[in-house]
């Protein structure tokens, strides 16, 4: 089973969303480019690094990366 990459950017969206967090808000706290951050929440990376999805997830849920996937 792989890695559902246009879920996953909604759902990083929509948390984000839901903290009221810019795009460059978040690229910045999680030491990311912008460019890149847009292109996961489009679903245009379907292999972004654990270090990538560790930092966003410690943003957006307190650390839990699978609730970046549910």
């Amino acid at each position: 089973m792989g890695l559902d990459a246009r879920r996953l950017g909604k759902n990083i969206k929509q948390l984000r969303q839901a903290r009221g967090i810019s795009q460059e808000t978040l690229a910045r706290a999680a030491n990311l480019k912008l460019s890149n951050l847009a292109k996961l929440e489009g679903g245009f990376n379907s292999n972004p690094t654990l270090s990538t999805l560790s930092a966003i997830a410690r943003i957006l849920t307190g650390g839990s990366i699978d609730r970046l996937f549910k």
